[in-house]
């Protein structure tokens, strides 16, 4: 059984909370780092945002999810907030093109065949300074982050929109 798990879904959807309660439980995590490079960004008055360079974003977010895999243990279950095949979404929602190095990466780099995903929930989208997106994008991410993922081989496993200790126990019970 492959331990790399990845949870996936389009921006607003319960992700970062989900892998904040399985860390609680004592279960190796790999954070979100979209928000990370974008706070860090914004307070140094870079232009590595979606909002502005896309192209760079990017590059730097796939770098870093593999090395996130790369660091993650082998011998015991880890959860990801987003995998690389999630860049290739972004990408193709604003028509950038992606070249065959990322496209390799995806290839090479096996999570779980199983991905899990949080489905749009109007209820509990925020929009903020970190997260532009309206819900109308993000229900245009999240069509995109499916077809990317069943692209590369992938099942997905939608996870029920419940309070959060029901979402990891669903996770819990399916991988």
């Amino acid at each position: 059984m492959e331990k790399k798990i990845v949870i996936t879904g389009a921006p607003g959807t319960g992700k970062t909370a989900i892998i904040d309660c399985l860390k609680k439980l004592g279960y190796s995590c790999s954070k979100e780092i979209s928000r990370e490079i974008i706070a860090e960004q914004l307070a140094s008055g870079g232009d590595i945002l979606p909002w502005k360079n896309l192209q760079a974003f990017s590059e730097r977010v796939a770098a870093l999810r593999k090395v996130q895999f790369d660091n993650a243990p082998n011998n015991k279950i880890h959860f990801f907030d987003r995998g690389i095949v999630d860049v290739i979404a972004y990408m193709r929602i604003d028509n950038l093109e992606i070249d065959n190095y990322l496209i390799k990466k995806c290839k090479e780099m096996k999570y779980s065949k199983s991905v899990f995903y949080t489905p749009i929930w109007e209820e509990i989208y925020i929009k903020d300074k970190e997260r532009k997106e309206d819900i109308f994008q993000a229900k245009l991410i999240e069509k995109e982050l499916i077809t990317a993922y069943k692209e590369f081989d992938y099942n997905l496993i939608e996870i029920p929109k419940s309070n959060i200790k029901e979402r990891v126990k669903f996770i819990l019970s399916k991988r």
